[in-house]
């Protein structure tokens, strides 16, 4: 017999409550940003909305591509915002992993400093400012509109066409070469679109496709170590008035840590690459110098992956 579908299991309603319930998780974040004193709070807002932004691309046929799409892109303008902070924690972080020492690094890294205080005042002002606050009333008002019924597929049908689609488009690209630095940032974007929805809709998946929220985590963070390292080779190779001294010292050890970031990486992915070492050839890495800002899928998210 079969049981009948109700409001409740609809993914229409199902959606509304956990937007809901990342919405208001944003009023603690957002004091966090203003007092200015918690390392942590740029990194969860930038998830935070992540998530948001997640659940709303995947909810576009149910709740409607243009009210939808206009409530993401309000998210996703404080996200790219909140990037460039993100990214200089991110280096300051990366390169007290290299133990250089030196009055000429203390320098460099005091001049990094000043920056990362600019964009942190840039960005308190944008949230201040109501950017924040914007985006929150538009996704308020699109959840007030029901969902078509005719578009509200049941909840458990919707939560694996999502997951089962995420993860084909890992399966796609999971073999990018270890080289290319813009390829396994796009990769690392895909682990997020596969662990976010498993972590978020994981009430109304069966548990063989829940579980894959673990293992994306995993690649995820991986891929991430990886980044941090590619986009500090980035932030050296710009570097302007840079001693040339220091710049070939600080390249060396980044190149390093990045061999050993890959190895991580490749052990994971291959049980087989865990007594093997990069080659050369794999260590070179090949930074898309024009995808290192604008979209979304070609800058940096942060360190920690969550």
């Amino acid at each position: 017999m079969k049981h009948p579908i109700t409001t409740e299991s609809r993914a229409g309603t199902f959606l509304v409550g956990l937007l809901r319930g990342l919405d208001a998780q944003l009023d603690a974040i957002m004091r966090r940003v203003l007092d200015a004193s918690d390392p942590e709070a740029i990194h969860d807002l930038r998830v935070n909305i992540r998530k948001v932004r997640t659940i709303l691309k995947v909810a576009r046929a149910i709740f409607g591509r243009r009210h939808t799409d206009h409530a993401r892109a309000a998210f996703t303008v404080l996200h790219r915002a909140t990037g460039a902070l993100r990214d200089e924690e991110v280096f300051r972080e990366t390169m007290g992993r290299l133990g250089v020492k030196g009055a000429l690094f203390q320098a460099y890294m005091r001049r990094r400093a000043a920056r990362e205080r600019r964009l942190r005042r840039a960005t308190i002002d944008l949230v201040r400012g109501g950017a924040l606050d914007r985006a929150r009333r538009l996704l308020g008002a699109l959840l007030t509109v029901p969902a078509k019924p005719s578009r509200d597929p049941e909840v458990g049908e919707f939560a694996r066409r999502v997951v089962l689609a995420a993860r084909r488009r890992v399966e796609r690209h999971r073999d990018v070469d270890v080289g290319d630095a813009f390829g396994l940032h796009e990769l690392r974007i895909m682990y997020k679109e596969l662990r976010y929805p498993c972590e978020l809709l994981a009430p109304v998946l069966p548990k063989d496709l829940s579980i894959l929220a673990g293992p994306s985590a995993t690649f995820q963070s991986r891929l991430g170590d990886i980044h941090d390292v590619d986009m500090a080779l980035l932030g050296i190779a710009r570097a302007r008035s840079l001693d040339p001294a220091l710049e070939a010292t600080l390249l060396r050890a980044l190149s390093a840590l990045r061999r050993k970031k890959v190895a991580a990486f490749a052990a994971d992915r291959s049980p087989a690459a865990v007594a093997t070492r990069p080659t050369a050839r794999s260590a070179r890495v090949r930074v898309k110098r024009s995808g290192a800002s604008g979209s979304g899928k070609s800058r940096p998210a942060g360190s920690r992956r969550r």
